[in-house]
């Protein structure tokens, strides 16, 4: 009998321990990864690579501002010529904080499509962007020397 139950104590310690640990140490995340390509009318190719934790299972993501992001980890940008030679790229959010001024993105990953309001690419002289709403138009953007906004093409849903 005594044989039976330290195999009992061992067991439940076992158990125990098995418990603890799980909670005390959490799930690693799973990131999803979406890719979303823009062709423009003149053929201009704008490329978004993002992420974020499946674990949060958002209806929807919408992300805008500088700062903390509420659901997306990571989000780069890149813009390249007709020819395929890239132009520019951005990191727009980085380790969940989001680094522009007038960055905005939304998308659904139940109907796996941007929505609403866009921003991303580059805010300075020199650089460019990606600017409109995702339901209607989009329009690629590059910002001049001066700072004034030039639209060098667009892309519609």
């Amino acid at each position: 009998m005594l044989k039976y139950q330290k195999i009992l104590i061992n067991l439940v310690i076992s158990l125990t321990i098995m418990v603890v640990a799980n909670w005390w140490i959490p799930s690693p995340a799973l990131a999803i990864t979406q890719e979303i390509r823009f062709d423009t009318t003149a053929g201009y190719v704008v490329k978004t690579i993002f992420s974020y934790d499946e674990a949060q299972n958002p209806q929807k993501i919408k992300e805008y501002g500088q700062g903390k992001t509420e659901t997306i980890d990571s989000l780069k940008v890149s813009f390249y010529k007709p020819s395929g030679e890239l132009i520019a790229d951005y990191d727009n959010i980085v380790d969940g904080m989001a680094t522009g001024n007038y960055f905005e993105f939304g998308f659904d990953p139940v109907a796996q499509r941007i929505y609403g309001n866009i921003d991303i690419g580059g805010e300075s002289a020199g650089e460019m962007y990606l600017k409109g709403k995702a339901e209607s138009e989009l329009s690629l953007i590059e910002v001049t020397e001066l700072g004034e906004e030039k639209a060098i093409d667009r892309v519609s849903p």
